[in-house]
C-alpha cells in the first residue's frame, strides 16, 4: 500500500480527529496514494486517520536521542529508554512495591543488573499502557531467552505480549526497547 503521511501535533493538547493542513509527503511515490494523517487523542495516544477500516494502529516513543515507531494491525505499544542508574529502593518506589517480585525475578535470572531490570520493567509497563490506553495492568514474565524477556500483560480481559531487549545504538548509553508482539 502506498501512503501519504501527515502529522498534526502541537505543543498544546491535540484535538481528537482534527483535520491537518500541513503538506503530505509521498512514500514510495505512487500514482494514487492513500492519505494518512497522524493525530493524537487527548490521552496522548497517536492515531492514524485514513486506515480506520483496516484497524491499523501506531505507537511512538522517543528519548533524548532516538525515536521508535511501530505500526500494525491491532493494539500497538513501544518504548525506548536509556538504562539509568538508580538504587534498588528508588526502582521500587518508581515501579511501585507491587512490581518488586518482578524486579527480583529479573535479578535472579543472572542477566540483568538492578538498573537493566528496572529499566526493562519500566519500558514494558509503558508499552502495555500505550497498547491498552490504561494504567492498571496485570503483568508477569512469560519467558526469557538470554537477555530478551517476554512479558504478558492483561487489562479488562485483554491479553498482550511485550518483548524487551537491550540495544546499543551509536556511541551512547545502552537503551532498553519494548515492543508489543504476537506470541506464536
Amino acid at each position: 500500500m502506498t501512503t501519504l503521511v501527515q502529522s498534526n501535533r502541537s505543543d498544546t493538547k491535540a484535538k481528537q480527529f482534527t483535520p491537518t493542513q500541513s503538506r503530505s509527503l509521498p512514500l514510495f511515490g505512487a500514482e494514487n496514494p492513500q492519505q494518512i494523517h497522524i493525530n493524537w487523542l487527548d490521552s496522548g495516544k497517536p492515531i492514524l486517520e485514513g486506515l480506520e477500516n483496516q484497524q491499523v494502529e501506531v505507537s511512538l516513543s522517543h528519548d533524548d536521542r532516538f525515536c521508535l515507531c511501530v505500526v500494525g494491525q491491532g493494539p500497538q505499544g513501544c518504548d525506548i529508554l536509556p538504562v539509568s542508574h538508580r538504587s534498588p529502593a528508588d526502582w521500587i518506589l518508581l515501579l511501585t512495591s507491587d512490581r518488586q517480585s518482578l524486579l527480583n525475578q529479573l535479578l535472579a535470572n543472572g542477566y540483568d543488573s538492578v538498573d537493566i531490570a528496572g529499566t526493562r520493567l519500566w519500558v514494558a509497563i509503558e508499552a502495555f499502557r500505550k497498547a491498552f490506553d490504561a494504567r492498571d495492568i496485570s503483568l508477569r514474565i512469560d519467558s526469557q531467552r538470554e537477555d530478551t524477556v517476554l512479558f504478558e500483560g492483561e487489562f479488562a480481559d485483554k491479553k498482550l505480549y511485550v518483548m524487551t531487549f537491550l540495544v546499543n545504538l551509536t556511541k551512547s548509553f545502552p537503551r532498553m526497547v519494548a515492543v508489543v508482539v504476537n506470541k506464536k
